[in-house]
């Protein structure tokens, strides 16, 4: 008779969530802040385009009226973005020379190098609804720069800092998969060095281990140097190191994580409190 005895899979283990975040922390410590302060930048820029840039379209999408105007002075050039321009400042009447109920009113705006000089006759369009908000025809009321819109943010620092956090997503992802599910070996330690400028203290491993097929793998992480895995890899040996157990995932062999004995141990159980 044949036997219906079906494998059993070996029951998950547990795991602490600080390895998990102390994985790779860099990406981390690199990508929450770029995110967090991308965010603020854009969302600052989003609320200012409802103010004073936001006057330009306003007088695009109209309506206006033209307006004779005088240049009263012109000081320049500025360049932006590779272009010269001359700051120019105008008077002009509401709502027309002919009306003896006239005000006279200023304006400024930006035109390209060269367009206008203090005494020439310029046209000046003005919003109907505020005349307060005019710009003489061709020049432009605020240099639109490209930092000052929301999605220059966006890219420069939202998007670079989500890729970093789902490279330590990722990367916590494949380290619980391998101190959950993977098989154990044991890894030969060839060298220990600390990481320098990096805090907390950091030591760089270097070592081999064989995977379920017998086949040498080598494998190098961070380890934190005051930590328990630190302290034996730390410890004078006559320039030895002793044999540690690696977990490594059975499909991609070269995920791998090195570990002490005790990582496997389950947690004590507290005694109950005597009634």
């Amino acid at each position: 008779m044949k036997s219906d005895v079906r494998a059993i899979p070996p029951a998950p283990r547990r795991i602490r969530l600080r390895p998990l975040f102390a994985h790779r922390w860099p990406l981390l410590a690199l990508g929450c802040p770029l995110v967090v302060m991308g965010a603020l930048l854009a969302w600052a820029m989003f609320l200012q385009s409802g103010g004073k840039f936001s006057l330009g379209p306003s007088l695009d999408a109209g309506p206006t009226r033209s307006l004779p105007g005088k240049v009263l002075q012109s000081e320049g050039p500025r360049e932006f973005d590779g272009i010269a321009w001359d700051d120019v400042r105008y008077e002009f009447f509401w709502p027309s020379d002919a009306d003896p109920q006239r005000s006279r009113l200023f304006g400024g705006c930006f035109l390209r190098r060269g367009s206008a000089q203090a005494g020439d006759a310029v046209t000046v369009q003005a919003l109907v609804a505020d005349p307060n908000v005019n710009r003489i025809a061709g020049g432009v009321l605020h240099i639109d720069r490209d930092w000052l819109h929301a999605r220059f943010w966006a890219q420069v620092m939202i998007v670079p800092g989500a890729l970093l956090l789902l490279g330590w997503l990722a990367g916590a992802f494949q380290l619980r998969r391998v101190l959950v599910y993977g098989d154990v070996s044991i890894g030969t330690v060839h060298r220990v060095r600390p990481v320098r400028f990096v805090l907390p203290q950091m030591l760089a491993v270097d070592c081999t281990f064989r995977d379920h097929r017998a086949i040498a793998r080598h494998t190098r992480h961070w380890v934190r140097a005051r930590g328990a895995l630190g302290q034996r890899l730390t410890a004078d040996r006559n320039g030895e190191y002793e044999a540690l157990p690696v977990l490594f995932d059975r499909q991609l062999p070269q995920w791998s994580r090195l570990l002490v004995v005790d990582d496997f141990l389950p947690a004590p159980t507290p005694f109950p409190a005597a009634t």
